[in-house]
């Protein structure tokens, strides 16, 4: 019972996952004044406290997520009410480790499953978008300590700096290799993660699709029981 309870929570905080950031993404461009940075935040703690759901099998689990993920949350709410910079180096990590930390346990929920249902693929497209928040976390890392690490001939009168939305807006369009050209990585840290984010982009979506369809081919080739009359 207690399996099953755990397996139900499990699989409603994926869903909860995805639709918070599919959420975040969306009202990103809304997100610009006092009040929309609110919401942002209350969007990340959403996404957060579902990550801390989701991950929490054992008490192990539970203890690892707590570290990585409350400081995360912590700090987030810190640099809303204290309106910190937001490129500071430790939100940053923190959000790195407690994302990092979710897509790992995600990836063992794909991995370990036996067929392919609506939580296997929430599970995902999440880690898909969780990889796009965390390279933006460290393109801000990368800006931050290499300063003029991003050009933007396609963005007239940009700051030389890149902002949040900008390192998201980048991040996705590396990761899915649309590659507009309005943000350009120019220092070599950046091009390195550049780089590795587009690989990784490419090598999950071809795993990740290779083990649903062999998932489901499994399960097709696995004997039913009988249908009683």
């Amino acid at each position: 019972m207690q399996v099953n309870r755990y397996t139900r929570v499990f699989r409603f905080s994926v869903r909860q996952i995805l639709v918070s950031l599919v959420l975040l993404f969306i009202a990103r461009p809304f997100l610009e004044t006092s009040l929309g940075r609110l919401a942002e935040t209350v969007l990340f703690t959403f996404v957060l406290l579902s990550s801390l759901m989701a991950v929490g099998a054992s008490r192990r689990q539970l203890f690892l997520s707590l570290v990585l993920i409350l400081p995360a949350l912590t700090f987030r709410w810190l640099s809303h009410l204290l309106s910190l910079r937001q490129n500071d180096p430790l939100p940053l990590i923190c959000l790195a480790f407690s994302f990092g930390f979710t897509i790992w346990q995600l990836l063992r929920f794909v991995v370990s499953a036996q067929r392919v249902d609506l939580d296997i693929l929430c599970a995902g497209i999440s880690i898909y978008l969780l990889l796009g928040q965390v390279w933006g976390f460290f393109y801000q890392l990368a800006d931050r300590f290499s300063p003029v690490s991003f050009l933007f001939p396609g963005l007239p009168g940009h700051s030389a700096s890149l902002s949040p939305d900008d390192a998201i807006y980048f991040s996705m369009t590396t990761i899915t290799t649309a590659g507009y050209g309005d943000i350009i990585p120019a220092s070599a840290y950046a091009r390195t993660l550049a780089t590795l984010e587009s690989t990784t982009g490419v090598l999950f979506l071809a795993v990740l699709m290779g083990r649903l369809v062999a998932m489901h081919l499994a399960d097709q080739a696995r004997p039913r029981p009988p249908v009683k009359d």
